[in-house]
């Protein structure tokens, strides 16, 4: 069968990089803590990483773990603060500061013009809750680009799990053997796709070890290479 749709991880996969994001984060968390709540910043910002690790240890692999307000709210509790009324702001700044570290990576637009071109069906398939994710591709300048959005918030598990892909290809109403899964991550992305039996493509941009998995998978070590590997596809 040919192929029909592309499903594609969204952090660390179209953009680049969370962990960047996320670490300017807690700088500007600690930076609001001390000028709006006259507390010390580094202390709110490690209270606020280790409401995140508790909430993870918790509920592991279930969507909640990505809300921030959330973490906030744990984190403003455990200073003895008032979490109603701060803790969405820091969420907001949370957000803000991983979204202006956010790069598009070479290549996205013109492979998602190409796959929209050949009639092929595109979804972002990833954790965390929708409405930041969709924030996300706004400022990316993907939301018109991109056909459906399948969030493990909507699907109510985290990858690798089977609901988000089922989710996904539900969307795109095709079969696992006509999608192909992109994504950075290989136990949550690419082993988690061909569990439920879609075709995948590691963007291993960091170089890690090949792991062992007796299955065919493509990597590639930049988004164009990936892109260069569905075009054959199609």
């Amino acid at each position: 069968m040919g192929l029909k749709a592309v499903l594609f991880d969204l952090d660390d996969t179209l953009y680049a990089s969370f962990q960047a994001g996320d670490a300017y984060a807690y700088e500007r968390l600690a930076a609001w803590a001390e000028g709006e709540l006259g507390v010390s910043g580094a202390a709110f910002a490690d209270a606020f990483r280790q409401s995140r690790a508790h909430l993870s240890r918790q509920q592991p692999g279930m969507p909640p773990i990505h809300d921030r307000v959330v973490s906030a709210q744990r984190a403003l509790e455990r200073m003895g603060l008032n979490a109603i009324r701060y803790a969405r702001c820091a969420h907001r700044v949370y957000w803000d500061a991983v979204l202006s570290k956010m790069e598009i990576r070479p290549g996205v637009t013109a492979l998602l013009d190409d796959l929209r071109q050949a009639g092929v069906k595109t979804a972002v398939c990833t954790d965390m809750l929708a409405d930041l994710q969709m924030e996300k591709l706004e400022y990316l300048g993907l939301a018109d680009k991109i056909d459906y959005l399948a969030s493990s918030e909507e699907a109510g598990m985290d990858k690798p799990g089977a609901p988000i892909f089922w989710l996904a290809l539900h969307k795109c109403r095709c079969l696992a053997e006509e999608a192909v899964m992109v994504g950075d991550n290989f136990r949550h992305d690419i082993q988690g796709a061909m569990d439920v039996g879609i075709g995948g493509v590691w963007l291993n941009w960091t170089h890690l070890p090949r792991p062992a998995d007796d299955r065919p998978y493509t990597e590639a070590h930049t988004f164009a290479q990936a892109a260069d590997h569905i075009r054959t596809m199609l």
